[in-house]
Order: structure tokens, then C-alpha cells, then sequence
């Protein structure tokens, strides 16, 4: 902005310019500021995190002290600074916990370590309930979602017909294929399983009702035959 008397527009650049980008940590190593550079920003919208981001890394962000006020249940739950609802109340109203308007979110946050070891132990008492048939098949599924069934193609087996991958004769690996593992998120992980898991549980009911069925059948056959 020229200091010209009604010239508000400016066509050169600025005068100073700086060497380097600016790094937080770089005259500051303390466990604070390795702390705040570490911060999961989840339950936000897109405007909020870019806001929040800003104040990161130009050392302006202020970390609370104490738990705050939420402004809806009005208890002590916020952990977060700058947010204004706490997780519970914002996933409730399906609404930003710092700005508190009804936008995407665009990540949620992630369970803590003890959320997660309760999580896949009570996973894992359901799992013990089931036949060994439908338990072979959820750790078949749960090694799919970890990516650990990836098998490599061997050289005496033929080729794929429909020409979706080629062979490569020197590694026997398909090409055309991604060998790399999916990686989805533990809330999504949880998900997956938790729904695999209720399958299972439906249809192994589903068999002992056609088991009872049967059973029926067999003894009114017995009594018509007296």
C-alpha cells in the first residue's frame, strides 16, 4: 500500500523479504512446544483447522491449563484450547466444537491408548462366543483389513486370461496390482470389524433356528409313525 494520498493499491512487492521460512522450533526445543507441534486437530471444520494450524506454527497457539467450560452442558469436559462445545455435545448436534456452526468435519478424533486396549478386548471375549468356523473367517476378514493376505504370484501358475495383470517373469509377481497394504484409520478399523462381527452373530443365530427346525421335524415325524 503506497503512502500516496488515495492510492490504496500497491504493484512492487515488499521491501524486506525473508531468507528462510519461519520454524517454531528452531530457537525453541522445550517438551511445550514439541507438545503443541504434535496436536491431533480433529472434530473441526476445514476453516477451523486451518485457523488453528496457523496459530501452531506461528507460535500463537495457547494450550489450556485446566478443562473449560462447555457452552451447551456447561460441564468441565473441553481439553482442547479455542473450542467452544466438548466432543460429546458437538457429535450430538453434528456441529464444529470451535466455531459450533453445522459444517463437514473433517477429522475425527483418534481413541486413546486405553479406549483402544478395551475396544479389541471386548472384541476379542465376542470373537471367543462364535464357532471356529465363523472365527476363522473374522481373523481371515481382520488379516484383509491389515493388509496381510498379499501373496505373491508364482511362475508355474498361468496367466491371467482376462488381462487385468501381467506376470513378470523375473520377480513371478503380478504386475497391474498394488502390493502396498491399505491403510485406514483405527476408527474405521473398529467399525469394520464391529459390523463383520454382528454378521457373523445374525448368521450363526440364523443356523440354530434351521437346527431347531430340523429337530421339530424329526420328532413329529417319530410320533406319526406311531
Amino acid at each position: 500500500m503506497s503512502c500516496q494520498r488515495g492510492n490504496t493499491s500497491r504493484i512492487r512487492c515488499q521491501k524486506h523479504q525473508n531468507k528462510s521460512v519461519f520454524k517454531n522450533s528452531l530457537h525453541d526445543s522445550s517438551k511445550r512446544t514439541k507438545m503443541i507441534n504434535n496436536l491431533e486437530i480433529a472434530e473441526v471444520c476445514k476453516r477451523c483447522q486451518e485457523v488453528i494450524a496457523w496459530k501452531i506454527k506461528y507460535k500463537k497457539y495457547k494450550p489450556l491449563t485446566q478443562p473449560k467450560t462447555c457452552a451447551r452442558c456447561h460441564q468441565k469436559t473441553i481439553k482442547d484450547a479455542y473450542h467452544i462445545l466438548c466432543i460429546a455435545c458437538a457429535k450430538d448436534l453434528d456441529v464444529c466444537c470451535k466455531c459450533g456452526k453445522k459444517e463437514e468435519i473433517v477429522a475425527h478424533k483418534s481413541p486413546t491408548e486405553m479406549e483402544r486396549l478395551q475396544t479389541m478386548a471386548q472384541l476379542d471375549m465376542e470373537v471367543k462366543c462364535l464357532s471356529e468356523r465363523r472365527r476363522r473367517a473374522y481373523y481371515r476378514y481382520i488379516n484383509k483389513l491389515q493388509g496381510k493376505n498379499k501373496k505373491k504370484k508364482k511362475l508355474d501358475q498361468p496367466a491371467d486370461v482376462s488381462g487385468k495383470g501381467e506376470v513378470n517373469e523375473e520377480s513371478g509377481e503380478e504386475e497391474g496390482e498394488n502390493d502396498e497394504p491399505t491403510h485406514i484409520s483405527l476408527e474405521e478399523y473398529f467399525h469394520n470389524a464391529r459390523q463383520k462381527l454382528e454378521e457373523l452373530k445374525k448368521g450363526m443365530l440364523d443356523d440354530n433356528d434351521i437346527f431347531e427346525d430340523i429337530e421339530d421335524l424329526s420328532i413329529d415325524s417319530g410320533e406319526d409313525d406311531d
